[in-house]
């Protein structure tokens, strides 16, 4: 399999506003598009695909290697483990 080229995502700072929400809409859309990129190099393999979304109760964002026959998640970064520790401190 040949090499992919992704860029870095940008450096985004805080609005003056204090507005976080653009923030997030940028890093969100740097992380899809590279997302897009991997899927479209087939960089997970064959049957399997890269998917981006945001945990609801952490809001943090997730990245799963999927297999596209079963939906079954082959990894996942951050883990769910982390993920529900992160929840449980919020709580």
């Amino acid at each position: 399999m040949g090499q992919i080229a992704i860029n870095p995502m940008p450096t985004v700072s805080a609005p003056s506003d204090g507005a976080p929400a653009a923030v997030d809409r940028t890093m969100n859309r740097a992380v899809s598009a590279a997302v897009s990129k991997l899927n479209d190099a087939g960089y997970a393999g064959e049957g399997r695909e890269v998917t981006f979304s945001i945990d609801h109760s952490t809001k943090k964002m997730v990245i799963k290697v999927v297999d596209t026959n079963t939906n079954e998640v082959i990894t996942q970064w951050p883990p769910e483990y982390l993920l529900e520790l992160a929840a449980d401190t919020k709580r």
